[in-house]
């Protein structure tokens, strides 16, 4: 699982891999840093290029958390 966390003041949106169609894609929008919600959780199979482009321009950053039940 990985957690993406916005560092902007302005929301991304990300193109993500869709949960309920194998070939569809969706967007995630992540808020800015001054609403308290900018950290959402990405399971690895949705991941796509796409959120590794943001990644390196900055405006988001990633970290691989493991499931602990």
């Amino acid at each position: 699982m990985l957690e993406i966390t916005n560092k902007q003041k302005f929301p991304v949106q990300l193109l993500v891999k869709s949960r309920k169609k194998t070939r569809a894609f969706t967007t995630l929008n992540i808020p800015g840093i001054g609403s308290g919600n900018n950290v959402r959780f990405l399971e690895d199979e949705r991941h796509t290029e796409y959120v590794d482009r943001i990644r390196n321009m900055g405006f988001i950053s990633i970290q691989r958390v493991t499931n602990q039940n």
